[in-house]
This record gives C-alpha cells, sequence and structure tokens, in this order.
C-alpha cells in the first residue's frame, strides 16, 4: 500500500490525477483487493503511456516508447525466467563488458532491480516503457528461441493435466518428456509448420514436420521414450493411453508467446507395436487473407469479386486436400462480412474464429452433419452460408435448395479441376438442370511454393520446359484475337492471356537455398486457380450431360484459364518454379485451342 500510494502522489505531481480522485481509487482499491496500476489502466483513467511516462520522469530515467524488439539479444533476454520478466514486467535489452540495459515497467521496484543485479551479476542500467510493451516484447523475443530439450536419458513419470489452457511459455515444468514433447510445439509454430508426425522407427523416434507442403526432419530421440513420448501427447489431448490397438483422435489447445493454437490429435496403431501421431495445427488468432492477397489473376479477381457480391447461387472450391480451399473461402467471407448480412457457416472444424460470423462446428456422432447443420441453417434467417464440403447427394440437394430460395451459398467438393464438379454433381444424383440453375462459379485450386526472395536464380528455361507450361507466342496471339476480355470482364480491368513475345526467351526462376528459407529454397506457398463461369456457353452444355472435358473446352475458349495456365503466369512474374507447377499440375489435362 506503501509503494502505491507513492505512485498515486507521483500522479498527482505530474497533473494525471487530482487528489480527490486519488482517495477515491485507494477506496476502490481496498474493496477490490487490486493494485493501483491495474484500477488506472483497466478504468481507462490514465493511459498506460502517460503513467509510466510520468514514472520515468520522476525517477530521470529515459523513456522507450517505441521497443525495437528486433534488436534484443535473445541469448540475453532469455537469462531471465519468462515466468519471471512478465510477472514482474521487466527485460534486458542490451548488455557491455560492465552493465546490462534492462527494460522496466515500474522503477521503484527496489526489489525486482536488485535481483536482477544479482541474478546477472553485473550493473544495471534502467530504462522505463510500457507494460504491455514490455510483455509484447517478451512473448516476441522468447517466440525466437526455440527450446532444445535435454538429452532424454531417464523416463519421466507424467503429470496430470490442466484444465486451464496456459501459455507455454510460462510453463516451469521440467520433467524431461514434457519440455521435448512442448519444444515439438514450440519449433512448429517457430517454423511455420502446419502439421506434426511423430513416427516410430526400428531404432528410434522420427519427428517430421510439413512446411509449406513437404516434410522435413526436425528431431530424433531413442525408441526407448516412444511409449513415454506417445503417452504425453494422448494425455494432453485427452485419450485413452491404455487404449494402444484403434486409432484415436483429440485436440490439444494452448498459447504460445500470446497465439493460441488448435491441434487436432490423431492416432493410429501401426505392425511396429507402437501407435503412430499425426497432429494439425490450427492458429486460431492467424490474420485473415484478403482476396487481394490470394494471388489470383485480374480476371479471376474481377470475378470473384463480383460473384461473392450476388444475392443467390452457389459458388464451388475445389481441389485436394491441403489445397487451401478453406482459406479462399474464409477471404470471400472476410470480404463480404458486414453488420447488415447475416453469414452462417457449418465446418469441420472451425479453423478460424471471424468476428461477426455465427460459425457452426460439425458433429457427426451426434447427428449434426453438414445436411442437418444446413437444413437449420434455412431457419435462421440467413443471407449467406458457407458448408464446409458437399459430400453427399442429401447436403447437394439442401445446397441447391438454399441457393434457388435467395441464398448465396459457398462450399467446397472435391475433384481434379473445375468442370469436374459438374459431372460430380451429376453423379451424386442432382439432375442436370438444377446444376444449372444454381451452380454460378466453380474455382479449382493448388498451392505452390513461393521462391526465396533472397536466394531466387534466375536463368532463361529451355524450349521444353516452355512448352510443359504451355507457354507459347502463337497461342497467345490466338487468344489474344477473340478479345476474350471483353466478355469477362468488367469495363477497364486489364487481361493479358499467357504468353510469350516472339523469339525472346524468358527470364524465370528456380530456387537454390539460403539459411532465410532453411536451405528449401521457398518460403510460404501462393495459388493457382482455375475459375470456371456458369454462363451461357457453358449452361447448355450441363443441360446435354456434357462430359468435363467438354465444358473444359468450351470455357477456355472463352477466356478461361487452365490450372497450368496460371502458374505459368506466376512462372514468368518470378512467384514460383516451373517444377512447382509441373509437380501441382500433373492431373490437369492441356485442352487444344
Amino acid at each position: 500500500m506503501r509503494e502505491d500510494r507513492f505512485l498515486g502522489e507521483v500522479l498527482v505531481r505530474h497533473g494525471l490525477l487530482s487528489p480527490e480522485r486519488l482517495e477515491q481509487l485507494f477506496e476502490l482499491q481496498r474493496e477490490k483487493g487490486s493494485d493501483l496500476i491495474g484500477l488506472l489502466v483497466s478504468g481507462n483513467i490514465v493511459d498506460e503511456v502517460s503513467l509510466h511516462r510520468a514514472l520515468a520522469d520522476e525517477a530521470g530515467l529515459p523513456f522507450v516508447e517505441k521497443i525495437d524488439v528486433e534488436a534484443i539479444p535473445t541469448a540475453l533476454a532469455t537469462q531471465l525466467p519468462i515466468t519471471y520478466a512478465k510477472a514482474h514486467r521487466i527485460i534486458p535489452i542490451d548488455e557491455t563488458d560492465s552493465q546490462i540495459t534492462i527494460l522496466c515497467a515500474d522503477p521503484f521496484s527496489t526489489a525486482t532491480i536488485d535481483d536482477v543485479r544479482a541474478l546477472l551479476s553485473k550493473r544495471v542500467d534502467l530504462k522505463v516503457a510500457t507494460a504491455e510493451g514490455i510483455v509484447d516484447a517478451i512473448n516476441r523475443v522468447y517466440e525466437r528461441e526455440v527450446g532444445h530439450a535435454s538429452d532424454l536419458k531417464t523416463e519421466s513419470g507424467e503429470d496430470a493435466d490442466d484444465d486451464e489452457i496456459v501459455d507455454i511459455l510460462d510453463s516451469d515444468d521440467d520433467a524431461p518428456i514434457i519440455r521435448w514433447v512442448r519444444s515439438l510445439y514450440r519449433q512448429a509454430v517457430k517454423e511455420r509448420a502446419s502439421d506434426i508426425h511423430i513416427e516410430p522407427e526400428e531404432r528410434e523416434v522420427i519427428v517430421r514436420y510439413r512446411i509449406d507442403g513437404k516434410l522435413y526432419v526436425a528431431k530424433k530421440a531413442p525408441r526407448q521414450f516412444m511409449n513415454s513420448i506417445i503417452s504425453r501427447v494422448k494425455i494432453e489431448a485427452g485419450l485413452n493411453i491404455a487404449e494402444k490397438r484403434l486409432p484415436q483422435d483429440g485436440r490439444i489447445s494452448f498459447k504460445i508467446a500470446g497465439k493460441s493454437i488448435d491441434v487436432r490429435v490423431s492416432t493410429i496403431p501401426t505392425s511396429r507395436g507402437f501407435e503412430r501421431i499425426v497432429m494439425r495445427l490450427l492458429h486460431k488468432t492467424a490474420v485473415l487473407l484478403d482476396l487481394t492477397d490470394l494471388g489470383f489473376s485480374s480476371r479471376d479477381y474481377a470475378l470473384m469479386d463480383g460473384l461473392i457480391t450476388k444475392p443467390n447461387g452457389i459458388i464451388l472450391v475445389t481441389g485436394p486436400t491441403g489445397s487451401g480451399k478453406t482459406t479462399t473461402l474464409y477471404a470471400c467471407l472476410n470480404r463480404i462480412n458486414k453488420p447488415n448480412i447475416n453469414i452462417l457457416t457449418a465446418e469441420d472444424p472451425v479453423e478460424y474464429e471471424i468476428g461477426g460470423i455465427h460459425q457452426v462446428p460439425v458433429q457427426a456422432k451426434i447427428g449434426l452433419t453438414f445436411a442437418a447443420a444446413l437444413r437449420s441453417f434455412l431457419r435462421q434467417d440467413p443471407d449467406v452460408i458457407m458448408v464446409g464440403e458437399i459430400r453427399d447427394r442429401e447436403t447437394a440437394e439442401i445446397a441447391i435448395h438454399a441457393s434457388l430460395t435467395g441464398h448465396l451459398v459457398l462450399s467446397t467438393i472435391h475433384t481434379n479441376d473445375a468442370a469436374s464438379a459438374v459431372t460430380r454433381l451429376v453423379e451424386m444424383g442432382i439432375e442436370p438442370f438444377l446444376v444449372r440453375s444454381s451452380v454460378i462459379g466453380i474455382l479449382a485450386q493448388r498451392l505452390v511454393r513461393v521462391l526465396c526472395p533472397d536466394c531466387r536464380e534466375a536463368y532463361h528455361p529451355s524450349a521444353y520446359e516452355l512448352s510443359q507450361l504451355g507457354i507459347d507466342p502463337e497461342r497467345s496471339k490466338a487468344r489474344r484475337a477473340r478479345n476474350i476480355s471483353a466478355r469477362y470482364l468488367p469495363h477497364g480491368c486489364d487481361y493479358v492471356p499467357v504468353g510469350t513475345v516472339e523469339g525472346q526467351v524468358p527470364t524465370v526462376y528456380r530456387p537454390r537455398g539460403c539459411p532465410a528459407c532453411m536451405d528449401t529454397g521457398y518460403t510460404g506457398r501462393k495459388g493457382i486457380y482455375e475459375l470456371l463461369m456458369v454462363d451461357e456457353f457453358v449452361a447448355p452444355l450441363i443441360l446435354r450431360n456434357a462430359d468435363a472435358q467438354s465444358i473444359k473446352q468450351v470455357a477456355m475458349e472463352r477466356g478461361m484459364d487452365s490450372l497450368r495456365d496460371d502458374g505459368a503466369r506466376k512462372v514468368l512474374e518470378g512467384v514460383t518454379s516451373v517444377a512447382e507447377v509441373l509437380a501441382a499440375t500433373q492431373e490437369d489435362v492441356a485442352v487444344a485451342e
């Protein structure tokens, strides 16, 4: 209380509080039992910058308004345990032979400063920053440090699982197995992994991360610890550790450096007598992408932007698992999400939580299927409905009914290209005239890795590589001659078909590898797209129950780029490599024009 009295007097001297208001706060503090700074900030009585600037002025110390986190040495900052650093709002930021510079929120907390001086065995030079800024810096600095587990030399028993979701960087649990498993999560988040594979081999346990769609070996441990590792993961996921004969599915939720992560856990038995574990990491606080961030060509962007603002119809996104379909749907919803539009989604699972959108997780075990959710949505006065996947005739029929009764429906379906989605619906038992009346656009997509900008290598491709991509000057001339842009695009939207200038060999890029991209040559992924519009040219083919190849040919004659065409454009733009596009579009059949 004496420290709070001193703090209050400082704020009065600096004109941030009146004496009368200070006494009211002391009375409120006695009732609630909270600290004075917490009351001031949570009640918006004094803003944090003004409060800590006043403390700095009173102590005669410099105030740091913006912390340069990148300049803070990780090895220095992490000399303080993260729980201690966060609790006392303090972080070392610089060091010389004789002293350490410390950022603190309260320069008058002499006990804390004495503790740090004794712990680091150097003279302390103080600077002041806001508590919020210091905690953010702590999170970001400790996130850079991937924890390396101690050598697994002795097996450790498992502890009871906590009901509360805690930041695993705050954990002070020293059990080797527990620290080893938690280090997997930390490293996976740091390296942008989407999946963690824990695999039993004959002599060791191998952990692989899937990064940008490719698997890489990340860690190894002696096989003798396999049971302990599996048991730890199963305990965290709420699974039965005694059941080793059947597959199991569970979930883990945790925070790391302030980021909320949801982990889907799947175990299966193997012939080696151990279980194999795969964990899918879902970033609940991930930033949603906009349509402009997805990598559409000018034609496809203009058309997609128009499709998602239509009052009714079905928009389908198709492609294999892991091709970014959900990300595209979220980008569409994020674009049209406004207070005057009622948007409902049925998902398995809800991967990102979007404010203003009402999201329902599908639970087939209790009868809450996509079809059941979609049927109930129609009684909720929706404007836009997103259903995670059309898997069966029942879901397809309800989606079509919803679109024909004035709702915009977005969904996914598993086919190789856009035209095949039409035939897939017919194969499910949907009448062609209903497909023609309800579906307004179909987007097929794949993901290709983006070349690392720090080490990509320029070269001139061979004639064979260009022909594989379908890059041909004559083809470009033929498509320009049809003036396809005018029919498809809004006024003023420029679109150039894929092609090269006759007699010129374009410059493209290939991967090389550097420390920035972990020697892979790639960093991140981008989509390649094929957008089929159900217009007056495609609709008659659907009514005649034409095959997918015929539909695709007509669509391409009217301006649609195939997946390989869009990939070729991104190769020419230096976004990705020839090899990536060819690998992602192996099933894309070229259509002669």
